[in-house]
């Protein structure tokens, strides 16, 4: 009865914590929102997604796609957005999503830069460099990848796959417009990338729901390496040798035990043939 309570109370309390995104597209064979009441404009490109659903995201090459969303956070109030994405190209920069306009700090967008080594610049763009937050970051093609974003009014970050990579204060954002763009900056195209699962949320998520969010999400691969991961080490644990237990030695000759509980003295016995019994001690509580 108490571990149903206490599961019943984790239930109640992860579904009055979690959060409901105000737009979400997740593109499976549409670029409408799951709403059905909104949808980018554009020519579509379906292809598979990370995991490996067929016609379940979409690929931009050189080409944007735009939508207008009328309940896109605004000014200074709180949002988060987050999306999926993988990189075909990674030599230019790719331009993932954005929206405002091209005004010191009226603009929200992310924008991975280009690169030809094996890190690249993540870049929070406000438009205006003291409105931007920036961090390096290893980058491969061909890798699904989550990124989050979340502004609580003082404060913005930057997540991937669920990890806080940058926090900045004192930045307040001016946002203002409702086309929300995807693989441009303002208006200019760039990217070569798969986009899947699109959200928009009214409200700062936490790290513990970015990571959260991540986790429910991802490839089946990565959970099954977890799970593979967790198994060696199970098998290891099983192999380990065991710790030696003190054992009771009685020594019988003829039927009759003639040394004690220990075999201190068995090198003192006479030569003959005899019988041992040979227990464990039963350890003290």
């Amino acid at each position: 009865m108490k571990k149903t309570l206490l599961t019943l109370l984790f239930v109640s309390f992860f579904i009055a914590t979690a959060q409901n995104p105000i737009q979400e597209f997740d593109f499976n064979g549409t670029l409408n929102n799951t709403a059905n009441n909104i949808s980018f404009t554009g020519s579509a490109n379906f292809v598979s997604d990370r995991m490996g659903g067929v016609k379940s995201a979409q690929r931009l090459v050189n080409k944007g796609m735009e939508a207008v969303i009328d309940n896109l956070p605004q000014d200074n109030n709180t949002r988060s957005v987050s999306v999926w994405v993988k990189f075909n190209a990674i030599s230019s920069a790719n331009y993932i999503w954005g929206y405002g306009n091209a005004v010191n700090a009226q603009y929200c967008g992310l924008l991975q830069q280009g690169t030809s080594t094996a890190n690249s610049d993540l870049s929070l763009a406000g438009w205006g460099t003291s409105n931007d937050i920036i961090v390096s970051t290893p980058l491969a093609r061909d890798i699904w990848y989550q990124y989050t974003i979340t502004h609580d009014g003082k404060s913005s970050k930057i997540y991937r796959n669920g990890e806080l990579l940058k926090s900045i204060s004192g930045i307040s954002r001016q946002t203002k417009g409702t086309i929300f763009r995807l693989g441009e900056i303002n208006t200019t195209v760039g990217i070569n990338a798969d986009i899947d699962d699109l959200k928009i949320y009214n409200v700062a998520l936490t790290d513990s729901q970015v990571l959260q969010y991540y986790n429910d999400s991802k490839p089946v691969s990565e959970s099954l390496s977890v799970a593979n991961t967790e198994t060696k080490t199970a098998k290891n644990t099983v192999a380990a040798k065991p710790v030696n237990t003190a054992k009771n030695v009685e020594v019988f000759s003829q039927g009759r035990k003639i040394v004690g509980s220990n075999a201190s003295n068995i090198g003192d016995l006479p030569e003959g043939t005899y019988l041992l019994k040979i227990t464990n001690k039963t350890s003290k509580k």
